[in-house]
Formats: structure tokens, sequence, C-alpha cells
């Protein structure tokens, strides 16, 4: 298992990523095979100069095709689809193969079979792949299947100029045919996927419609697959007018049909052999580190540099570097993007789309590509090394379409992901519920849970209370005596008297407020006292501000003081809210942060200070803070410790800080997004997660996602293991904190204990 590990690839993923890098394989090796034969008897039966015709004929003939084979994947799962496809495209090529060097029509019909079947094939498979693989994964594992391919590409290239030593040309087709078997061997034992039933959507009436136009229409309509169509186009012009400036040279330079075939065959199987390298090595660690956007980057940078160098030096060495750098980005670094790019897109849409752009549009640019040479070197006879400058246009468009390509998948991820969650009424709650979490804090903080229970066996709360029986201070001498008597009926510890007083008391002034905010610490009046708070919020707002900032102020007053300002209709109680985001207590800034996303929610008054530098102040602090509980439950988690005073409470206080994490970031991302993500990551669906973290990777600062990455992330095992400390470490760390995890004697001892253990 060291191979797989060193490759990152978990043990359920080990059987489909093997079978799916050996489809690769075989797909690419067909390929290679397919074009260097076609284009080999191509350009030796017919003039070069006739080459745009059968490129544009394949554009023409892929909008019916298309369209077919899309309606196909739209009405049944992909692998009987391709199995369809696989065994009529052997079919064909076992008729064609007799003529398909000697006779014309039959070896431009050889060209258009095979390069019609190439393109449904290719697009089949990855549709095929995406339906097994999230998109955390495809990003990991995508590389290592397009690797298999490449190793196709590479072995398959090197190998025909050998076996044209033995054989004749017409004698490799059989070959195309083996190739084809040996891949529908390799999808049988290919595993089934939940996806590929569950994700069957649309009605009867919109899988009668034209899959070509109803293609068309969905990614004019998704500015992602319209990014992803204008990547795919601008990526083969540039391709496709390079090659034919390739392939001029190398017919001027090499007279036989042989040497071409070897040539094109080397040549395919070396750019093989450096895409394998970068696949291997660079792919998904380049896409992990530099994101989407700049991987999708590098081949029009490669364009704009090759296309430069071969205007100033239109000579074989030349055009073979510059064709070789794209065709060997195109199959390492450029295709797993590009396939990364459709996997957050719903199955539906997926096959509905991919085969569309793939097929289409790429044989479409193809063919535009084709008309330019036509129009430029064909027809008036001008030199084709000016196409370069054709190439150096696209290529800065295409530099400009991988900038918003960033912009555009973010966005789809956060889509799906929201989508994804289900953000109804449960999934709402989970991040912005009012702050009934009493049970759950009782686990993290033993003073808090015995101050509820004096509570209970006490009702008139005199524990909490201060200056019982007595009027406030400054109260006007001349009140009236029935006011009076309110008031000190309001401050009694007899229940019976405060609940009368609340009932007969109609006109609230700022001298209650006092009186108001002690009776916080009664669970029988509480809810009430919030209530009247909350309508005297103008009022009661710098009270419960000064009560909420004051250390020393009674806890289970402080506690409750955030939810009187969730409800205040002014800007100071969204102020004093952000300032408990700094506060000594855990269960203060829990609160504080739950009461801001309220407001959020709810769109009342924020404050004018910079809220968004303020949150995540926080966020990188409650970070540091909450670092050590996250190891140690972590570790105890690793360990397989048994439920226990240590492990129940390490754990309870580990998710109450991610959730507190995850309130304060909705608080400066997308809401609806960031609760979608921590659902993903809290719950069991590994779609849904692979989601969230694709999202946080996407959104968060870079300081900030590598201090929760190794809690949240996908790492590996080894990774993880060096992120987290040796215990003694943590424990020192958390004790330096203001953790309320471990205050007494007997939970210290617990540690102590925990400590004592031979892990």
């Amino acid at each position: 298992m060291r191979t797989p590990a060193w490759l990152d690839i978990r043990r359920d993923e080990v059987r489909p990523v093997t079978l799916c890098a050996l489809g690769a394989f075989v797909v690419l090796a067909f390929v290679v095979l397919a074009r260097a034969l076609r284009e080999s008897i191509y350009i030796t039966f017919f003039p070069v100069e006739t080459l745009p015709y059968v490129v544009a004929a394949v554009a023409v003939l892929s909008v019916p095709t298309v369209g077919l084979f899309a309606r196909q994947l739209s009405q049944h799962p992909p692998r009987r689809v391709l199995t369809g496809l696989v065994l009529l495209l052997a079919a064909g090529v076992a008729l064609l193969q007799p003529l398909a060097t000697s006779f014309g029509p039959a070896v431009a019909a050889f060209y258009v079979w095979t390069a019609l079947g190439t393109l449904l094939l290719t697009s089949g498979f990855w549709i095929l792949a995406a339906e097994y693989f999230p998109v955390r994964g495809a990003k990991r594992l995508f590389g290592l299947i397009g690797a298999g391919g490449t190793a196709g590409a590479m072995i398959m290239g090197n190998s025909i100029g050998r076996l044209l030593d033995r054989f004749a040309i017409g004698s490799l087709i059989p070959l195309l045919i083996v190739l084809l078997l040996a891949f529908l061997v390799v999808q049988s034992l290919l595993p089934g996927s939940e996806r590929e039933d569950a994700s069957r959507t649309g009605s009867v009436e919109a899988e009668r419609r034209s899959a070509v136009r109803e293609g068309l229409a969905l990614v004019w309509r998704t500015p992602h697959l319209r990014s992803i169509a204008l990547i795919v186009a601008s990526a083969t012009i540039a391709s496709t007018l390079l090659d034919y400036q390739f392939k001029e040279l190398a017919r001027t330079t090499l007279t036989s049909r042989e040497d071409l075939a070897g040539f094109f065959g080397a040549f395919y199987g070396w750019t093989g052999a450096i895409a394998l390298l970068v696949q291997l090595l660079l792919s998904a660690r380049f896409m992990a580190r530099a994101g989407i956007a700049v991987t999708v980057a590098v081949l029009p940078s490669a364009l704009l540099v090759g296309s430069i160098g071969l205007f100033l030096l239109p000579t074989l060495v030349v055009a073979t570097l510059v064709r070789g750098a794209d065709n060997s980005l195109r199959k390492s670094l450029h295709r797993s993007a590009l396939e990364v790019l459709y996997v957050p897109l719903p199955p539906a849409l997926r096959r509905k789309t991919k085969t569309f752009i793939d097929s289409v549009v790429d044989a479409g640019a193809e063919g535009i590509g084709a008309a330019i040479v036509f129009l430029w070197v064909t027809a008036p006879g001008l030199p084709s090394r000016y196409l370069s400058l054709f190439v150096l246009l696209i290529a800065g468009a295409f530099l400009y379409q991988s900038r918003r390509i960033g912009r555009t998948y973010r966005r789809t991820v956060s889509q799906q992901l929201v989508a994804g969650g289900g953000p109804g009424p449960v999934g709402m709650a989970r991040l912005d519920q009012s702050l009934l979490m009493s049970a759950t804090f009782t686990d993290i903080d033993i003073r808090s849970a015995l101050a509820e229970l004096r509570h209970a066996e006490e009702p008139s709360g005199e524990r909490h209370m201060l200056g019982e029986g007595e009027p406030q201070e400054g109260e006007d001498a001349g009140a009236a005596a029935a006011e009076l008597e309110l008031l000190k009926r309001l401050s009694s510890t007899k229940p019976a008297d405060v609940a009368s007083a609340l009932d007969m008391i109609d006109d609230w002034t700022e001298d209650h407020i006092p009186i108001l905010i002690r009776l916080l610490a009664r669970d029988a009046f509480g809810q009430r006292s919030l209530s009247i708070l909350s309508e005297l919020a103008e009022l009661s707002t710098p009270y419960l501000a000064a009560e909420l900032g004051d250390a020393t102020s009674d806890f289970v007053i402080r506690r409750r003081v955030p939810r009187a300002l969730a409800r205040a209709r002014n800007a100071a109680a969204d102020s004093a809210l952000l300032d408990a985001l700094a506060a000594d207590r855990f269960e203060i800034r829990y609160r504080a942060a739950a009461a801001l996303v309220r407001r959020q929610r709810e769109g009342l008054p924020a404050s004018d200070r910079d809220r968004n530098a303020i949150v995540w102040q926080a966020i990188r602090t409650e970070l540091a803070r909450d670092r050590p509980v996250w190891e140690l439950q972590r570790l105890l988690d690793d360990w397989g410790a048994e439920e226990d005073f240590v492990s129940d409470r390490a754990g309870h206080r580990g998710e109450l800080s991610l959730k507190h994490i995850f309130r304060l970031l909705s608080l400066v991302l997308d809401p609806d997004a960031v609760r979608a993500a921590y659902q993903g990551i809290a719950g069991q669906d590994d779609r849904l997660l692979s989601l969230a973290l694709e999202y946080l990777e996407q959104v968060l600062p870079k300081d900030v996602r590598e201090r929760l990455w190794p809690f949240i992330g996908d790492l590996t095992a080894r990774q993880r293991r060096e992120a987290i400390r040796p215990l003694p470490e943590v424990v020192r760390d958390l004790a330096r904190t203001e953790a309320t995890l471990f205050q007494t004697e007997e939970e210290r001892e617990a540690l102590r204990r925990l400590l004592d253990e031979d892990h």
C-alpha cells in the first residue's frame, strides 16, 4: 500500500482509480494510433492543402453525431452508452479497413469516422470518470487518471515506428479494434456508481428536444459552462493553426509515408512521455497550490511565447518544440484542470453539456481554425508563417478567459454547495439558531452548569439578586407610592411578586433597566425581560453593552445579554457584540457570534465600524486559541480513546469551537454557502463534504486556511500527523489558553491519568 499512499489514493479509491487509469491508457492509445494512421494515410493520399476540407467535414458531421450521443446520455447510464459507442466504432473500423489505404472515399471516411469516434470516446470516458469522484477527489486524482492516458499515448506513439518496420500501415488498423475491445473489458470491471442512476433527471419532453440545441442553450445561459466553452474553443483554434504549421513543415522535410508515420508516432510518444511526467509529478500538486485559474493559464502562456518564436524562426525544430509544448500541456495540466471544471456541475447538466463542448465546440473551433488556414493559406497562397499572429491573438483571449474561469468556478462550487446543503429551516438553524445551548455547555463549563442547577433549585434566584427590595439610586423622590411599590415587587426574591409587577407595568423606563438585566439570571423571567429590554433598545443597549464587557459581572447574566442585543434595532448593539468577540470566556464569544449571525439574517442595523476586519481578527484569534482543543480531540480520536470524562469534554468543546468558527465565517463570506459548508463538514455526505472543502479552499485567506485545514481538510495521514503536536505539548498549550476545559482538581487529575497512559 506504499504506492497508493505516496500518490494520496485513499483505501476505497484504489480500485476505481486503477481501472479509470487503465481505461484512460487504452482510450489514449486508441486516440494516438487512430490519429497517426488517419493523418499519415490522408496527407500521403491527398494533397496537404485539402486537409482543411476533411477537418471541416468532421466539424459539420459532429453536430448531429453529438446530438444523438447527448440524447442517449440523458436517457441511459453512461456505461451503457459507452458500450454501444465502442461496439459501433469497432464495427465501422472493421468495415473500412480493407479499403482505408487505397480507395479515396474510404480514406476520407476512415479519417472522419475515427475523428468523430475519438471525440465521443474521450468525452464519454471523462463523463464516466466524473461519476466516481467528488470535486476534491477529482482535483487529487484526475492527474493520476490522466497519467494513465498519457502513458498509453507515450507507449503507443513510441511503438508505431517499430510496428511500421515490420508491418504495412494498413495492417495496424485491426489494432484499433483490439484497443476498443480492451476498453470494454476495463469498463465492465468498474464498480457501479450510485450517482449513475440517481443523477438522471429531466422530463420526457426535455429528452425529446434537440440535444444540440439544448446543450447550446444550457452552455450560453450558464456562465461557468460558457467560460469552459470559450477556453476549449481558444485552445483548439490555436492548436489547429499550430498543427497545420507543424505538419506543413514536416511534409516539406519528410517525404515518405513511413517516415511521416514514424515521425508523428515518435512525436506523440515523446510528448506523451513529457505529459506523463507532468501528470505524475506536478498536476495535482500544482493545481492544489496554484488553483484552477493559474493552472488553466499555463497553456495560453506557452502559446504566446511559442507563437512569437515560430513567427521569428519558422523551422521544423521550432515548430516541433512549440507543438510539443502545446500537445504535452493539453494532455496534462490543461486536461486535468478542464475535467475538474466539470465536476462541481450537477451530473444531469454535465451529461447534457460536456459532450456538446468536447465535440461540437471543439470540432467547430477546429473548423474555424481550418477556415482560417483555407482563407489565409490554401486559397490566396499566403505563407503559413503568419498564422502565428492569429495564434498570438487567440492566446491573449485565452489568457483572459483563464482569469474569468477562476471566478465562475468558485461561484459554481458555492451554488452547488448551497443546493446540496438544502438551506431549509433545519439546515439554516445549524449556525444561526437561538442560543439554546445550555445542555451542551454543561459539558464544557462546570461552573456554569452548577449555576444553572442552583437556579433550578432556588426559584427565587436570590444568589444573583443585587440590592433586593431597595429602590434604584437616583430615583425621583417625588415618584408615586404605587410606582415605588411596583419597583419593590419587581426586585423581589418572590417569583409571584415579580410576575405581578411585570404584568402591571405598562410604561417601561430607563429606571427599570438595571432590574430587568438582573432578572436575566432567573429562568422564569429571562424571556420576558429579554423582550422588554429589546423594546427599550435605544435606552438599554449601553447598560447591556457594559454588562457584556465587564469580566467581573455575574456570568449567568452576562452569557444571556447577547440574546437581548440580538433583537435590538440599533447599530450600537451590533458594535457591542463585535467587541464581545474578543471576550475572555468562550461561551460569551460563542453567543455573541450567534447573535451577530441572527442580526445579519434579520437585516438589523449594522455597526459603522470595519466589521470585516474585526471578524477576521476574531477568527484568527479563535483559531490560535482553539488549536490545542482541536489537537486534543484529534489525538483522542486517532487513539480510539474510549468515551470518558476527558474525551467527552474535548469532543464537545471541539464541536462547539468549530461551529463558532463557521458562525464567524458566515459574517464575512456568503452566509448560505458557509452554512452549507458546515453541514458538509459535520455530516456524512462525501459529495457535500468535497464541495465544502473546495469552497473553503477557494475563499479562505491563506493563513486562515493553513490553521484550519489540519482539522477539517482532506490531508494525507502523514500530513495530519505532522500537523498535530505531541500530547504533552498540546496540553501545556491548552493550560496557557483561557479554555475552560479542565478547571477543577478532579478534572486535572483525569487529564493527568490520560497523560500517564502509554499511547
